[in-house]
């Protein structure tokens, strides 16, 4: 028996994976990270860190077909979207999928997902299997086709059960259970940031966004210059208005630019009005400040 951690750095899959050490014992422990190239150096530091503290083994899996976010969207000729979330697909689920065919013995997947974090996730359960939906239909009536003959046949040797151990906590259980194991939480969630998955991601919402671009110019930089290559915009739309944008496509349409939507939130912050009610009385959103 193996015990998988799928792990991103963030408080929520830190949590499962003190839960599991603690629960399993490290030896027959796991961290599985999917690198996307597209995280925050700090989440990278934290991984190594937390997991050297731990003394799990850390395993980095990384897509076989696209070298990271910007080779994934050079590839598609676009940046994934709210509505197309292909990047989940193919530098997570896919590279975690092919992890687990590997695999010669049962194993139990770790998984550090919570029902309140959105209503999508609050249909799921604490506890299923794996591959729940090779075998049952989604909500659409249709099952998961990738690499389904070859998960049928390992199916038929071993074993494979999720467990979600913090799926009925709160943000700030997650966040307290890691200090009260002698760890600290990512260093981003004392700078104010809510999420720390890929940096940015393509569901940040303005505050975070703004955060990014002044705060961390390497990353902001690296989206811009991605976004001149590949000719388009990393941001839907409808981001911010469309009187903001400057760019204009081959076939006349208006797009909005990094560069725009920086100095979009830039300008709109001093009216004091980006914020709103999300703006926490410490930096952090999760009680870190000391």
């Amino acid at each position: 028996m193996k015990i998988l951690v799928f792990y991103s750095g963030g408080k929520d899959s830190q949590a499962s994976l003190i839960w599991a050490v603690k629960k399993y014992g490290v030896d027959m422990c796991e961290a599985v990270f999917c690198d996307t190239s597209w995280e925050n150096p700090a989440t990278y530091e934290h991984i190594t860190e937390t997991t050297n503290l731990l003394g799990v083994k850390l395993i980095t899996l990384k897509s076989v077909k696209y070298d990271g976010m910007i080779d994934l969207a050079r590839k598609k000729k676009r940046f994934p979207s709210p509505k197309a979330r292909f990047c989940t697909e193919e530098l997570k689920a896919k590279p975690a999928i092919d992890y687990v065919l590997l695999q010669t013995e049962n194993v139990i997947v770790i998984e550090g997902i919570r029902k309140s974090e959105s209503f999508s996730r609050s249909l799921m359960t604490a506890q299923c299997t794996y591959f729940k939906y090779y075998f049952e239909p989604l909500s659409n009536g249709k099952t998961h086709t990738y690499r389904k003959k070859e998960i049928i046949a390992w199916c038929k040797l071993y074993n494979a059960d999720k467990i979600r151990p913090v799926f009925n906590w709160s943000s700030q259980q997650t966040i307290d259970y890691i200090r009260d194991n002698g760890q600290k939480p990512n260093l981003l969630y004392y700078d104010g940031f809510k999420r720390v998955g890929c940096f940015p991601c393509i569901m940040s919402g303005h505050s975070t966004t703004k955060r990014i671009a002044e705060n961390y110019p390497e990353q902001w930089q690296k989206l811009k210059d991605a976004e001149v290559e590949l000719s388009t915009s990393f941001f839907p739309p409808t981001y911010i208005p469309r009187w903001a944008a400057t760019a204009r496509s081959k076939n006349g349409k208006v797009y909005c630019t990094a560069e725009d939507v920086q100095k979009y939130l830039r300008d709109k912050s001093l009216t004091r009005d980006l914020f709103g009610d999300d703006t926490p009385s410490c930096m952090s959103a999760y009680g870190l400040c000391e």
